[in-house]
C-alpha cells in the first residue's frame, strides 16, 4: 500500500527531498504560500512548482537568459532539457 508522504518525517539519514519539494519547502519556508498556509511540501512535482500563480508572468528576462535560449519565456541559463 502507498501512504502520502508527510513532510517532516525523518529517515536514517535524515529529512529527504527530491528537487522541486526541496523548492516548496524552501518557499514555505519564505512565507510565499501566505500566512497561515500549510502545504506538504514534499508531495509537490516539478509541474506544481511552475504552475502556481505566484511568478510575475510579465518578467523581463535578462540579456544572458535570452542569450542562452530566445525562445523561452523564462530564464535557464544551463542544461539541454527544457520544460
Amino acid at each position: 500500500m502507498a501512504e502520502v508522504e508527510v513532510e517532516g518525517w525523518e529517515y536514517y539519514d535524515g529529512r529527504s527531498y527530491v528537487c522541486s519539494a526541496f523548492v516548496a519547502g524552501v518557499w514555505q519556508a519564505a512565507g510565499i504560500f501566505g500566512e497561515g498556509v500549510t502545504v506538504n511540501a514534499t508531495e509537490f512535482q516539478p509541474y506544481d512548482d511552475y504552475r502556481l500563480a505566484f511568478f510575475n508572468k510579465n518578467f523581463d528576462r535578462p540579456q544572458a537568459c535570452v542569450d542562452a535560449d530566445p525562445n523561452l519565456p523564462y530564464c535557464q541559463i544551463m542544461g539541454k532539457y527544457r520544460i
